[in-house]
């Protein structure tokens, strides 16, 4: 009865002994199972991340050189208009500086108001100074202080430009530079898509030079700044007054341009 219990007993320990085994192997399975899923869910993480990253990169690489394109260009324009100053000031032509054929209206902030037309005559015989609408030669200090701002709008640093130039024009208000500088005051709010006080920047260009060339190119922007702030109605009456004005100009090409785009956005809008 003793060896019967005693055999009994080992049996049942070695049955006891291999579902530990067993259960142990099962977890283990498992374990590796859990491992194995982890990882390659994190390689899939990681490879879902390095794609990313480097589509990331390449759309920073391409925005970087757009904005590098966007500095230059702006760089060989404010160069160009400081050759065609340059040009001005010594009594040379300069292409561009069409005088009006007409005496059409004008464009004002509001839509309303008139240009005043320039003739051929007018224009911009006696250089920048016929601009200001005074014939005196600009003095060193003056000089200086338009290059100190001009410098700062070439270096992109348009709310120093902004506030250098606004100094310039309360201590030279009638100087050869001035329908100049208020041009470049408009312009630099005009990059930084400050269209409303763009528009009254350009606006007292129009109103305050009404000699200056650059009054097209002044009127182009005021009607692209209402485009840019979705008033149709306004830019559409600005851009056609810019061809009554300047019908053969690069501007009023450009003006053409908007025109036709204006009108095909307004038919997919119907």
């Amino acid at each position: 009865m003793v060896a019967l219990l005693g055999a009994t007993g080992q049996a049942l320990a070695q049955d006891k002994g291999a579902g530990d085994a067993s259960l142990e192997q099962r977890v283990a399975r498992l374990e590796r199972k859990l491992d194995s899923q982890g990882l390659v869910d994190m390689l899939s993480r990681i490879e879902q991340l390095q794609s990313d990253v480097q589509r990331l990169r390449g759309e920073l690489e391409v925005q970087s050189h757009t904005i590098d394109e966007l500095k230059q260009r702006q760089r060989d324009l404010y160069a160009d208009i400081d050759r065609r100053l340059s040009q001005l000031e010594r009594g040379a032509p300069v292409a561009g500086a069409t005088a009006p054929q007409n005496t059409g209206q004008g464009a004002s902030a509001g839509g309303s108001g008139t240009v005043s037309s320039v003739s051929p005559g007018q224009g911009a015989s006696s250089g920048a100074s016929a601009a200001s609408g005074t014939g005196g030669s600009s003095s060193a200090k003056e000089q200086q202080a338009y290059q100190s701002a001009f410098d700062q709008l070439r270096e992109l640093r348009y709310d120093q430009a902004i506030a250098a130039f606004r100094k310039f024009l309360k201590e030279y208000p009638h100087g050869r530079y001035a329908h100049i500088a208020q041009y470049w005051v408009a312009e630099a709010n005009y990059a930084q898509r400050h269209f409303k006080a763009a528009i009254a920047d350009y606006q007292k260009l129009l109103d305050d030079y009404p000699n200056s060339p650059k009054r097209a190119e002044a009127m182009l922007k005021i009607g692209y700044s209402y485009y840019e702030l979705g008033d149709m109605d306004q830019a559409k009456t600005v851009l056609n007054n810019l061809l009554q004005a300047y019908p053969k100009t690069t501007e009023s090409g450009q003006a053409q341009n908007l025109l036709q785009k204006i009108k095909l956005q307004s038919a997919k809008g119907t």
